[in-house]
């Protein structure tokens, strides 16, 4: 709305002001030209008297020539004429339609200023006073301002009634003056009007500029920039300057922001440790690509995005009522991360918290593995070492007195001594294998012959613990092209694995059949199974998932899998393990059927 702009404001103000001037100053005018006018008219009426008068005087025979003259002449200047005689009645004057106007002299002139006239004087009013006006039908009375003059009558020098000269207040030339000045006021009014409008649109021009420059850069058009008049330089092209000037400053401002905001997503993209930051109400407001991994691990449904995790919401709220840095591991699904939680201030006040998340899984791993390592290596070599010294000493000491004795004895330290050769070359084999040192001796096998003679090894082995060993071998199983004695190896170490972990009445079951151009093996017994959270590590060298198995239980090293694994894998192909406690457990294999390529 109009009224409510700077351009309707400054334009009606102009507008009001202007009038109100104009106003005061026709008001002014009009009394000072009333003024003026009334009192040369009232001079020029007294002067025309005193000119009657003397022309009457001059002319003492013949008055009523005279006065049908200064009829004549009085009808050229709105003046009327009107003889009273000593009474205050009014004569008849010669040709008397000549002037029909009629005063009623007596609302004007008093008794006493009549007597004045009687005795001499000229006096003059300006008043109002009844006017008699003839009609169509009759005559009328009405009001009007008029100028009167009252001079005596003197017929011989002597006076015989009062001469009265008046000018009707609508008939005077003052009264055209009073309507131009209207007009003028009128005109100046409206050409106020048309310059105030001009003038408030040359001021507010730039000021609308001003204001849709600025709406341009609420909506991110920060380059918008305001024109400036150079030639017209007045304080609105210096606020257009200035204003230019700060949006060249605020765009500057929002690049370097943008660059920066720029880098730092780079580098947190870029970054192998995940970034989290949360508000002060602990919703999460910016991760990078590791951080969101990990909360994809804690989000089971879209309903809980945005929502910090249980584990990382314990780290919040001691670093918020704290106000210190938290350093800790967090666990879930495997997975063991390193959290470290700062929190960020804001004049001394805790405005959010940073936390930095690295995937440690790997390193804990590595370290429990050297920790398993040294206990498992320790353990298996305490043993056969403790029964080498024993028995050594027993020889030595001559404790064993026969041949038997001895014999025996020298049977043990064989047996121990073997056992520890096997150690050491499965951790040679182990550590071959690792470092990428596999050679494979690829030759056509016939795999239902290959698989029969594998499982005729354990089938004493199965009998005496009172285990039933299972195949199920799909027929016409087709030629494959693997290492026999690597993958003979692996099957052994399953089997024999099934068998020393199934009590007794339990069954071990051997599936073999094609599926999608690869030989599917799977080894499945009704052991005791294998915990869940052990299951990501059973591949690893010394793992072992059953913590009470004692050494005479499982008579392993703990090293086959890992070396089943390694081979598998050198052959391209997959090993899986699926297991329930109290239920068992089944290893799939899945190996290639195809020959090996020429690189190969």
């Amino acid at each position: 709305m109009i009224y409510r702009s700077v351009v309707g404001k400054l334009w009606m103000t102009i507008i009001v002001l202007v009038a109100l001037v104009l106003a005061v100053f026709s008001l002014f005018l009009n009394q000072r030209i009333e003024k003026t006018y009334y009192i040369d008219q009232e001079k020029s009426l007294r002067q025309f008297a005193e000119e009657v008068q003397q022309g009457l005087a001059q002319s003492d025979q013949n008055h009523s020539y005279f006065l049908e003259h200064v009829l004549k002449v009085s009808r050229l200047f709105h003046v009327y004429i009107a003889v009273l005689n000593r009474q205050g009645t009014v004569k008849p004057l010669p040709n008397s339609n000549a002037n029909q106007l009629t005063i009623q002299w007596k609302d004007i002139l008093k008794p006493s200023d009549f007597q004045k006239v009687l005795r001499g004087e000229t006096l003059s009013w300006i008043g109002n006073a009844s006017i008699r006006e003839p009609t169509d039908q009759n005559f009328s009375l009405s009001k009007h301002d008029v100028i009167l003059v009252a001079t005596p009558y003197r017929v011989q020098n002597r006076i015989e009634g009062v001469i009265l000269l008046y000018q009707v207040q609508a008939e005077l030339s003052s009264f055209d003056i009073k309507r131009w000045i209207f007009y003028s006021a009128c005109i100046g009014i409206l050409l106020t009007t048309v310059f105030a409008f001009f003038l408030s649109t040359r001021i507010t021009q730039p000021l609308l500029q001003m204001k849709e420059a600025a709406e341009k850069m609420t909506r991110g058009q920060f380059s918008t920039r305001v024109p400036v008049r150079i030639h017209e330089r007045d304080e609105i092209a210096d606020l257009s300057m200035a204003f230019n000037r700060m949006a060249s400053q605020l765009e500057e401002s929002i690049r370097l922001l943008s660059q920066e905001k720029e880098q730092l997503a780079s580098i947190l993209r870029s970054m192998s440790d995940g970034v989290i930051t949360l508000d002060a109400e602990g919703k999460v407001t910016l991760t990078n690509p590791p951080a969101d991994r990990l909360l994809q691990l804690f989000q089971k449904d879209d309903k809980e995005k945005g929502l910090l995790p249980e584990p990382l919401d314990q780290f919040y709220r001691q670093v918020v009522n704290d106000h210190k840095e938290q350093i800790g591991d967090i666990s879930i699904q495997g997975y063991t991360f390193a959290v470290v939680m700062a929190p960020l201030y804001e004049r001394n006040q805790v405005r959010g918290v940073v936390a930095v998340t690295r995937d440690v899984t790997e390193e804990r791993r590595l370290d429990k593995l050297r920790k398993d390592f040294v206990a498992n290596v320790s353990h298996e070599l305490r043993t056969p070492l403790a029964m080498l010294q024993g028995y050594s000493e027993a020889l030595i000491d001559d404790i064993a007195d026969s041949p038997e004795a001895r014999r025996e004895i020298a049977e043990v330290i064989n047996e121990e001594s073997q056992r520890m050769g096997r150690l050491v070359r499965e951790l040679l084999d182990l550590a071959r294998m690792e470092s990428g040192h596999i050679h494979l001796n690829r030759n056509p096998i016939s795999l239902d012959r290959f698989l029969k003679r594998v499982l005729r090894k354990f089938q004493s082995i199965s009998a005496e613990q009172e285990i039933t060993l299972l195949r199920e071998i799909e027929k016409d199983l087709p030629e494959v092209y693997w290492d026999e004695d690597k993958i003979e190896q692996v099957l052994t170490n399953l089997i024999d694995n099934a068998i020393r972990h199934t009590p007794a009445g339990g069954k071990v079951e051997v599936t073999v059949r094609t599926v999608s151009e690869q030989i599917h093996l799977a080894v499945k017994d009704t052991g005791s199974g294998i915990p869940e959270e052990d299951l990501p590590f059973v591949f690893e060298r010394f793992y072992k998932a059953d913590k009470a198995r004692t050494r005479g239980q499982s008579g392993g090293t703990g090293l086959g899998l890992s070396i089943a694994k390694h081979l598998v894998t050198a052959h391209h192909g997959q090993i899986q393990v699926t297991s329930q406690l109290g239920k068992g457990t089944t290893f799939t294999i899945l190996l290639p059927i195809g020959a090996p390529t020429s690189e190969e």
